[in-house]
C-alpha cells in the first residue's frame, strides 16, 4: 500500500486554489422513481429532487412512449452532467381472473365457488382464472387468493373441470383481477413471449437493469441473461418459490428487488417485515444490490405529504440496507412526483445521520477468501474507516470493484470513475457510490492528477482533502484493481 509523504505540492488552475468551499454530505441510498404520465416532462425536476434510477414499467404504456420517455431522460442527463440508470420493468406471467357478468362478482364468508381454469366469462358461482394446469397443480387445503389479496378462498376438493373452493375473506372480485396460488406448484414459461418481444425493445432502447417478474429460480435468468446482454438483471421477489431458491438466484442475478405487493400476498402479511429484513441482508451478504419497493409514499399519490407510517417504512428499508427504494404510482402517475422523490432522499439522508444506520448489514472484513480486487477493497475501506477520510475514489472499467466496495458500506463515500458510460449508469443504483464518466489517462498517476482537478471542479473534494484513491496496473485493463493510495488533494500524485 503506497500512502502520500513528503508533500510535494503540484500547480493547480487558479480556480481550484480554495480552502473554504462547501462539500455537501453525500446521500447513501438511492431512489428510483417510475416515469410515467405525470412526470415524463419533469425528469430534470426529478434528477435534480435525487432520482438516480428512472423505471419504465413495460406493463403499461406503448413502446413509442417508452421510446419518448427514454429520450427525455438521456437528454435530461446529459444536461445535469449526471448519470441516470433506466431500469426496465419486464410484466412476467401475471395471473388473472376471467370475466364476470356484470364486471365483478360478490364473495361472502362461507359462500362455496367453483374455480375453472380459463379467460372467458363465468357462470354463475363461478370463477375463471388464467391457469392452464390449475387443476393439476392446487391440492385440497391450499390457499386460492383473488384480487391481489383482497379476497382469499380454501380448496375443499378437485374435481375434473374445477376446484371446489370455500371463501374464507369475503369482497368482491372484477374482472382480470391478480389471482396467486402460494402453496401450489404452478407451471409457467419465464420468459413469456411477451417478455421476449419487451426485451428486444429494451435492447433497442439500451436500457441499463432489467426487472424479471415472478422469478423463481436461476435457471430463468441464465434465458433472460442470453437474450439481454449486457443489460443487468433485477430479480424481483415476489414468490415463495424464489424465496426457497435464494441462494441460486443470488448467484446468478445483479440486482434483487423487494417487490413486497406480491410477496405480501404469497405470505402471510405479519411475515414481510421480517423476510424483507433477510432479503436485503442476505443480498449484501452475496455481492447483489438490491432494490425495495411498493408502496412506500403511496399516500402521495393524492396528498403532497406521506404518512407517519410511510416515513417510517422507507427509513426502516434504509436501515435494513437496501441500496434503492422505489416510488411507482407516485411518480408515474401522482399529482406530486417530484415532492414525492425529494420526500424520499430527505428521509434516507436522515436515516443514514443515526446511530442506527451504523450497524447497517456489510461485508466481512475477514472473508474466507480474497483476491486482489477483493483484497485491496477490504483494505481501502479498512484505511478510510481508520483515518476518518470522507471518500474513496475508485478507477474502474466494468464496475466490479466498485460493486465490491458499495457491498463492504464504508463509512466514506465512493466516487466511481468510468471511462465507459453504460458502466457509469449501471452504477448509480449501488449505495454510497457517486458515478463520474472520466477519461482515461495513460498512467495512473497522471489519473488521480486528473480526478483530483475533477473533483474539485465539481466541489466533491476541496484542497487539503484526504482520499483513498483505489485502482489498477497496467491500465485500461479490467480485473486489475491492485493498487491502493492515500492521498491530500492537492499533493504530487507521483509514487517515487
Amino acid at each position: 500500500m503506497q500512502t502520500a509523504q513528503s508533500p510535494r505540492r503540484r500547480r493547480l488552475p487558479a480556480r481550484f486554489l480554495t480552502s473554504s468551499q462547501r462539500v455537501d454530505p453525500p446521500r447513501f441510498t438511492k431512489v428510483v422513481a417510475t416515469i410515467g404520465p405525470a412526470s415524463e416532462d419533469l425528469i430534470v425536476e426529478l434528477v435534480e429532487a435525487g432520482m438516480s434510477v428512472a423505471r419504465l414499467n413495460f406493463s403499461h404504456g406503448s413502446a413509442d412512449d417508452h421510446r419518448r420517455r427514454m429520450e427525455k431522460i438521456r437528454e435530461a442527463s446529459t444536461a445535469l452532467m449526471t448519470p441516470v440508470a433506466v431500469l426496465a420493468d419486464l410484466p412476467g406471467p401475471k395471473m388473472r381472473t376471467g370475466m364476470f357478468p356484470g364486471d365483478a362478482i360478490a364473495l361472502h364468508d362461507g359462500d362455496v365457488v367453483q374455480v375453472k381454469p380459463g379467460q372467458g366469462m363465468a357462470g354463475p358461482g363461478e370463477v375463471l382464472v388464467g391457469v392452464d394446469d390449475l387443476l393439476d397443480a392446487v391440492e385440497p387445503g391450499h390457499r386460492i387468493v383473488l384480487a391481489d389479496g383482497q379476497v382469499l378462498l380454501e380448496a375443499l376438493s378437485v374435481g375434473e373441470e374445477s376446484v371446489e373452493a370455500r371463501v374464507l375473506r369475503a369482497g368482491p372480485v372484477g374482472n382480470r383481477k391478480g389471482v396467486h396460488l402460494p402453496d401450489s406448484n404452478v407451471r409457467y414459461d419465464l420468459p413469456t413471449d411477451e417478455d421476449r418481444e419487451l426485451i428486444k425493445l429494451a435492447c433497442e432502447l439500451g436500457v441499463d437493469m432489467l426487472g424479471i417478474s415472478f422469478v423463481g429460480n436461476a435457471s430463468e435468468l441464465e434465458e433472460i441473461r442470453g437474450l439481454a446482454p449486457g443489460i443487468q438483471l433485477v430479480s424481483k421477489i415476489e414468490r415463495k418459490a424464489a424465496l426457497k431458491n435464494l441462494d441460486s438466484i443470488l448467484e446468478a442475478t445483479d440486482g434483487l428487488m423487494v417487490a413486497r405487493g406480491d410477496l405480501g400476498v404469497e405470505l402471510d402479511l405479519e411475515q414481510l417485515p421480517l423476510v424483507q429484513k433477510e432479503i436485503l441482508r442476505r443480498a449484501v451478504l452475496a455481492g447483489v444490490y438490491s432494490i425495495t419497493a411498493t408502496e412506500m409514499l403511496e399516500s402521495m399519490i393524492e396528498a403532497g405529504r406521506p404518512t407517519r407510517a410511510e416515513v417510517t417504512d422507507v427509513a426502516n428499508a434504509v436501515l435494513d440496507g437496501t441500496d434503492a427504494v422505489m416510488l411507482s404510482a407516485e411518480t408515474a402517475v401522482g399529482k406530486h412526483p417530484r415532492e414525492a422523490v425529494a420526500t424520499m432522499a430527505r428521509i434516507a439522508r436522515v436515516a443514514e445521520q443515526s446511530g442506527i444506520y451504523a450497524r447497517r448489514p456489510r461485508l466481512s472484513a475477514a472473508p474466507e477468501k480474497s483476491y486482489f480486487s477483493r483484497a485491496t477493497a477490504m483494505a481501502a475501506v479498512h484505511v478510510a474507516n481508520q483515518v476518518d477520510v470522507d471518500r474513496i475514489v475508485c478507477f474502474s472499467e466494468t464496475g466490479n470493484t466498485v460493486r465490491l466496495l458499495s457491498r463492504f458500506r464504508p463509512d466514506a463515500e465512493i466516487v466511481a470513475l468510468s471511462p465507459r458510460p453504460d458502466t457509469v449508469r449501471q452504477m448509480a443504483v449501488l449505495a454510497h457510490v457517486r458515478p463520474l464518466l472520466f477519461r482515461q489517462e495513460p498512467t495512473l498517476e497522471a489519473m488521480i492528477d486528473t480526478a483530483a482537478d475533477l473533483l474539485l471542479a465539481r466541489q466533491i473534494v476541496k484542497m487539503g482533502d484526504r482520499v483513498v484513491f483505489v485502482g489498477g496496473v497496467p491500465v485500461g485493463f479490467a480485473r486489475s484493481t491492485n493498487v491502493l493510495k492515500l492521498h491530500r488533494i492537492g499533493e504530487d500524485s507521483r509514487f517515487a
